[in-house]
């Protein structure tokens, strides 16, 4: 048996001998399989069905690799085990996996599994995101809660992980987008979803109005939530509807969080903008076109003179294809 199919606790190695020494007192070492090392750190084999809870905290199962210890719990055969999924997003109490189709017909009890080693009241099988509204394909396999609340960089994302999608990715985006703002501007969020990139500038930041557009009926719901749960009533005022609906001129700035055909919106971005200001452009790229091709969708479809500030892969979005945004700016 591999050794990556037993549970190991891994400890700073200015604690390795110490740690040994307990693991050897208390007969919780697996003297089957070697110590391993990782960078700074030791990775020592505990005995299946060693206590290691009862010694001292760094022993604790909590500290041994939770996908270790999912395998430790999971009751499946050796030769299943091995297609567990060992990356997952946690969006607030909700757990997001995927699932090979030799797994499916253990996916509640793999869903009980990771929900308590992950402290997940909820655990959905994620699938893709569909259409204009952004909706997340998922299937719930344990628990009936999907509702939740995220907290990332100090600011509250109510959603139902059921019908609107939070990437985690994305967060180096929106803690740059905050630091992006200028005191007392004025910005369109044309996609604002549940309020991604219009919260943290308006947390964070010191913009005047943040106008934050939504199509989606449920989204919008949770954004008008999100907004009274940050306390940022003043500043971000969200409108319900197709963006290109939206009547405002003179703008600073413009934040284009979408990834389907954002192109088509463009002049709608310099008409918010009145011809001069920013526009942050997301939308996604092959590795082979990247990053003329993104460039020239943007000179196709944009008619005033702009400078290019700045482009960047934010995400992987499928294979060869980027999430890529690009930040412009207009001349009047």
């Amino acid at each position: 048996m591999s050794d990556e199919d037993h549970p190991v606790l891994k400890v700073s190695k200015e604690k390795g001998q110490e740690t040994l020494q307990k693991l050897k007192d208390r007969g919780n070492l697996d003297p089957e399989r070697s110590i391993r090392s990782e960078g700074d750190e030791l990775l020592f084999p505990v005995k299946e069905g060693g206590n290691c809870s009862e010694t001292e905290p760094e022993f604790r199962e909590e500290n041994i690799n939770p996908y270790e210890r999912i395998k430790y719990k999971i009751g499946l055969p050796e030769s299943k085990k091995r297609s567990l999924p060992d990356k997952w997003e946690k969006i607030g109490d909700v757990l997001l996996i995927k699932l090979p189709d030799e797994l499916m017909e253990h996916k509640e009890q793999i869903g009980e599994v990771y929900a308590d080693v992950l402290d997940a009241k909820t655990v959905m099988l994620q699938g893709s995101i569909k259409g204009q509204k952004r909706e997340p394909e998922v299937k719930k396999i344990y628990g009936d809660e999907t509702e939740t609340v995220h907290i990332e960089n100090d600011i509250l994302y109510k959603l139902d992980t059921a019908e609107l999608m939070f990437s985690s990715g994305n967060i180096d985006e929106r803690i740059r987008m905050a630091e992006e703002v200028e005191k007392d501007e004025v910005i369109v969020d044309m996609f604002a979803g549940i309020g991604y990139f219009s919260l943290p500038m308006a947390v964070h930041g010191e913009p005047e109005k943040v106008f934050s557009l939504e199509i989606n009926p449920t989204a919008f719901h949770y954004l008008r939530e999100n907004v009274a749960l940050n306390h940022v009533e003043d500043i971000v005022k969200p409108w319900h509807g197709d963006n290109r609906d939206f009547s405002l001129k003179g703008a600073d700035r413009v934040v284009m969080g979408y990834l389907h055909e954002t192109w088509k919106y463009l002049d709608k971005a310099g008409e918010f903008l009145d011809g001069e200001g920013i526009i942050h452009y997301h939308t996604r790229c092959s590795d082979s076109g990247y990053p003329d091709q993104v460039i020239s969708e943007i000179e196709k479809n944009l008619n005033p003179d702009f400078d290019l500030l700045g482009i960047k892969n934010v995400k992987s979005y499928a294979p060869h294809v980027f999430h890529v945004v690009v930040d412009l700016e207009l001349h009047g």
